[in-house]
């Protein structure tokens, strides 16, 4: 009888993000442990996906062998679950897009690293783990042309821990070089590359998906419109509700694409806007312009596809009044909600590289690099406005009044009006919103400091909960527009 080994694969959070009563509203699992879980043989593994987003993570499971995916706002804390989870006599591996870029130093934390894309490498460090003698480093020499043959272990997900399970990609990398963006560091080793999945294998995948909406994570999946035109017309069949990540310009220069994409069953996407200031898109080298967004977004809202965009504020040309302009366009255009954060240069990115060698970087600890805190100087206010002026435009983009009038301006059909109004007060709570004043106002106390360091001591066990509250919170989660 073959021996069979017992693996955990693991997706650490910070436990400022773990808002269980809240993120069911919004909450999609993340893809690639799942996508390595199908490819673990299953006559030799017995396999659990351990997501702390859902639940604590346990220590006693007895695993054989632990990967964890990495990004850089958690490095710390997987450095720290990967030294419990080798107290217990489990090896560790760590993949991803942190350790891709920084093997050196992750290494230091695990008994072996990934660089690149683990589909790969996988094989290869299950067979050293069998013998016994696995590497420090596993590279991939190539990108991934195919991906996803066999169908992802959604099934090892907690169907109690996401309302949807179905994940997928049917293209992968992108074709932008945008100066703070990291994505692509964990795809091919770094290297560029756009590729795509055949339509026709994506609808398979996608017929045997139980669930009725689908989320796609691709970083542009409108990268070759006629790929995507065919894309379209292979899903259209299968009635599914389904989002994805689209760049602004392929559509604004594809506008035909957006009656294909609404028939297939689209119903709302992200795009990166990232800013109102033309010269803010320049610097990172942004092909858009403001004009395009505004002749844009109507034209996606006439044909019943919600736009969800991503904002970053900190940029060299923004100022203190960047802020405000930015939430009233935002209110003005009628978008179903929005991503704030703040400019956060990514090690191994070109933004990281600048500010590095002008001597703008706050700090290298990377538990701040998450968007939420300020790393650098900025150019034109100090560390204290950009900081407050964040957290300014949040709290007034999901005020009450902000949300009603998105809703009323993007009403075409009374589900337009739905959607708004649901998606915004989902995101208050998900952002813990609770209060339309901050104790700071950022135009009139410019010189406020932010709140001292925060202290993450990153223990384990967890602290006790009252299991019957929290079940509680659950279900009311579902009805209140805030905790």
């Amino acid at each position: 009888m073959m021996n069979r080994h017992k693996a955990g694969l693991i997706i650490v959070h910070p436990e400022e993000q773990k808002w269980n009563n809240v993120w069911k509203v919004f909450r999609f699992p993340n893809l690639t442990l799942p996508t390595l879980a199908a490819l673990m043989p299953q006559d030799e593994w017995d396999i659990e996906i351990q997501d702390e987003l859902v639940g604590p993570l346990c220590f006693e499971r007895d695993y054989d062998l632990v990967l964890i995916t990495v990004t850089t706002s958690v490095s710390a804390k997987s450095y720290e679950v990967a030294r419990r989870f080798r107290r217990t006599g489990a090896k560790v591996v760590l993949g991803g897009i942190h350790p891709s870029v920084l093997p050196e130093e992750s290494i230091l934390h695990a008994d072996a690293v990934v660089v690149g894309e683990a589909e790969l490498t996988l094989a290869h460090v299950l067979d050293d783990f069998k013998r016994g003698k696995l590497e420090k480093f596993y590279r991939t020499a190539s990108m991934v042309n195919r991906w996803d043959q066999l169908l992802p272990r959604w099934d090892l997900l907690d169907p109690k821990g996401y309302p949807f399970r179905a994940s997928l990609t049917a293209t992968r990398g992108c074709n932008y070089r945008c100066s703070f963006c990291s994505i692509h560091l964990a795809l091919g080793a770094g290297q560029y590359g756009y590729r795509k999945k055949s339509p026709a294998e994506v609808a398979r995948i996608l017929q045997d998906a139980d669930s009725e909406f689908v989320m796609f994570w691709d970083d542009d999946l409108l990268s070759e419109p006629r790929y995507t035109e065919q894309l379209c017309e292979a899903v259209k069949p299968l009635r599914k509700k389904w989002m994805s990540q689209m760049s602004a310009t392929y559509v604004a220069r594809h506008p035909s694409l957006l009656k294909s994409l609404a028939e297939s069953g689209c119903t709302a996407m992200f795009m990166g806007l990232e800013s109102i200031s033309s010269e803010s898109l320049k610097s990172v080298n942004k092909q858009n312009t403001v004009k395009m967004y505004e002749e844009l977004i109507p034209r996606i809202h006439e044909v019943g596809i919600d736009v969800h965009a991503g904002f970053v504020v900190g940029f060299d040309h923004d100022d203190v009044d960047s802020f405000e302009r930015t939430v009233e366009w935002g209110n003005r255009m009628g978008l179903c909600g929005a991503i704030w954060r703040i400019l956060t240069p990514y090690p191994g990115t070109q933004l990281f590289k600048e500010f590095q060698a002008s001597g703008r970087l706050v700090t290298t600890d990377w538990t701040y690099y998450s968007g939420e805190d300020v790393v650098f100087r900025p150019r034109n206010m100090t560390v204290e406005q950009l900081y407050w002026g964040h957290k300014w435009a949040k709290r007034q983009f999901y005020s009450f009044k902000s949300i009603g009038s998105r809703g009323l301006r993007r009403s075409i059909r009374p589900s337009d009006l739905l959607n708004t109004l649901g998606a915004g007060l989902g995101y208050r709570a998900m952002f813990h919103l609770g209060s339309d004043k901050l104790p700071v106002d950022v135009y009139r106390d410019r010189g406020h400091l932010p709140p001292p360091p925060r202290v993450v001591p990153f223990r384990f066990p967890y602290p006790p909960q009252n299991e019957y509250k929290q079940v509680l919170l659950d279900r009311l989660a579902d009805f209140l527009p805030f905790p």
